[in-house]
């Protein structure tokens, strides 16, 4: 039956099996052979197919372009406020007190935000005149950045050389 079918790809004849052809099919029927049947490769031929492929696309595309809108007024205030550290106050923030600098400080950032100013020039303003440690939220720069790099690599470190002691450990056990 190879035969036949490997002359029958050749473009040639493929001659009957001597016995009559009746011969046993493969398990699963082997109707693969006999249609032709590329599978994936078969449906992607079509054109409506590809029509589909090309509008998927394009619907992902569309989507993955629009950029979300840009917060209220309301929303950036919240926001500012929220990692402004009151000046006069140990760990609280502009809109958690009831500070009169605090009250007077979260007066200036909405007339800031109202004229359009964005939230990083808001952010430096603050930080020019109360210094660097106004702001709630790491800087991401100078000493900062060590405060909240420096123990996540240690534990990294520590996690790395346990489990290297580990596996040594368990190998030289395996040893006979």
């Amino acid at each position: 039956m190879t035969a036949a079918i490997g002359q029958a790809a050749k473009g040639g004849h493929a001659r009957e099996p001597k016995g009559g052809g009746h011969e046993r099919e493969p398990k699963g029927g082997g109707h693969e052979l006999r249609r032709g049947g590329h599978g994936a490769l078969s449906v992607l031929s079509s054109r409506p197919a590809w029509v589909l492929v090309a509008v998927v696309a394009i619907v992902a595309l569309a989507i993955g372009s629009v950029h979300p809108p840009q917060p209220s007024s309301a929303a950036r205030i919240a926001h500012l406020d929220s990692i402004v550290k009151c000046p006069s106050c140990v760990d609280l923030s502009i809109a958690q007190s009831d500070a009169p600098i605090a009250i007077g400080l979260r007066a200036e950032v909405a007339t800031w935000v109202h004229e359009g100013l964005s939230d990083s020039r808001i952010e430096q303003l603050i930080v020019a005149r109360f210094g660097d440690q106004v702001l709630l939220v790491p800087s991401g720069s100078g000493a900062d950045v060590l405060l909240w790099v420096v123990p996540v690599s240690v534990v990294g470190a520590a996690a790395f050389l346990l489990a290297a002691y580990l596996w040594r450990r368990r190998s030289l056990q395996a040893l006979p």
